[in-house]
C-alpha cells in the first residue's frame, strides 16, 4: 500500500498532466478503418516499418486502450496491448458488442463496464482471454458482474496486433492519455503490472511501486502469479 505522503505526490502530478491531454477516443471512426486522426500518420509508418507481418497493426479492428470504468474501479491492470483472435472480425461487426465497446471508449456508463466479462459476449475473443485470465477471481467466490463493475485494464498501446513488436518508446500520440490514466489510478487504486514493466517505466515513472506478475507470459489473476497476500486484496477490493 502507497503511504499518504506517496499518494498526494502522486495526485499532484496527476493534477498537473491532466491540464494538457483529454480522451481523444470520443473521436474514434464509426467504421473500418478504426484509427484516431492524431494516430493515422504515425500508425502508417509504423506498419511501413514493420518486416513480420504478426506485428503489424490491425486497423480493423477497434482499439481498446482500456477495459472498464476508471471511476468504479478498484482494481486497475496494466497490459502491453490488446491481442488479436481469428474471431475479431466477426465480434466487432457485432453491433451490440462494438456499441459496447465505443461506450467504453467513451466512458459511458453500462451496465457490465468491463464488457469482456459480460454473459452475451462470452462468445468474443475479448470474452475467452478475459474470462479464461480471470477464472480464479471468479472461483475466490466473486461474481462477474462484481469483477466487471470493479476491474480496470489499461494497454501500453492501444490498436491490435497478433504479436508485440513495440518499441519502448511511444508509438501515437493517442497513448499519452492512457499514460495519464494510469497515472491517476495509481494514485488511489490497487494497481497491478500484467506485463511489460519497462514500457510502462519509461512513460509513468511511478510504475516502480507497482508489482508485477511473476509470470508475464502466462497473465493469469490468480494467487501463484501474484502472491496470495496481493490476490487476497484484490478479491477483498472487488467484493
Amino acid at each position: 500500500m502507497h503511504d499518504a505522503r506517496t499518494r498526494r505526490t502522486y495526485r499532484r502530478a496527476w493534477t498537473r498532466y491532466n491540464v494538457a491531454v483529454r480522451n481523444p477516443w470520443t473521436e474514434l471512426p464509426g467504421q473500418s478503418p478504426y484509427v484516431l486522426d492524431v494516430d493515422r500518420s504515425s500508425i502508417d509508418q509504423y506498419n511501413l516499418s514493420i518486416h513480420k507481418g504478426d506485428e503489424k497493426i490491425i486497423v480493423e479492428s477497434v482499439p481498446e486502450p482500456f477495459i472498464g470504468n476508471p471511476q468504479s474501479a478498484r482494481v486497475v491492470l496494466l497490459n502491453l496491448n490488446p491481442g488479436h483472435s481469428e474471431d475479431d472480425a466477426k465480434a466487432h461487426s457485432d453491433k451490440d458488442f462494438r456499441g459496447a465497446m465505443m461506450r467504453s471508449l467513451r466512458h459511458e456508463a453500462q451496465d457490465c463496464p468491463f464488457y469482456g466479462l459480460n454473459p452475451k459476449f462470452a462468445w468474443t475473443g475479448c470474452g475467452i482471454w478475459w474470462r479464461a485470465h480471470t477464472r480464479r477471481l471468479h472461483e475466490a467466490g466473486l461474481s462477474w458482474e462484481a469483477i466487471s463493475n470493479g476491474l480496470l485494464v489499461i494497454e501500453w498501446f492501444p490498436y491490435h496486433s497478433k504479436t508485440s513488436g513495440l518499441p519502448i518508446k511511444p508509438v501515437c500520440p493517442s497513448q499519452e492519455y492512457s499514460f495519464q490514466l494510469a497515472t491517476e489510478m495509481i494514485a488511489s487504486k490497487i494497481v497491478v503490472g500484467m506485463r511489460s514493466k519497462k514500457h510502462w517505466l519509461n512513460v509513468v515513472p511511478a510504475v516502480q511501486n507497482v508489482p508485477f506478475l511473476k509470470n508475464p507470459r502466462n497473465p493469469h489473476i490468480s494467487p501463484a502469479n501474484t502472491g496470495a497476500e496481493l490476490f487476497q486484496r484484490i478479491v477483498e477490493a472487488l467484493r
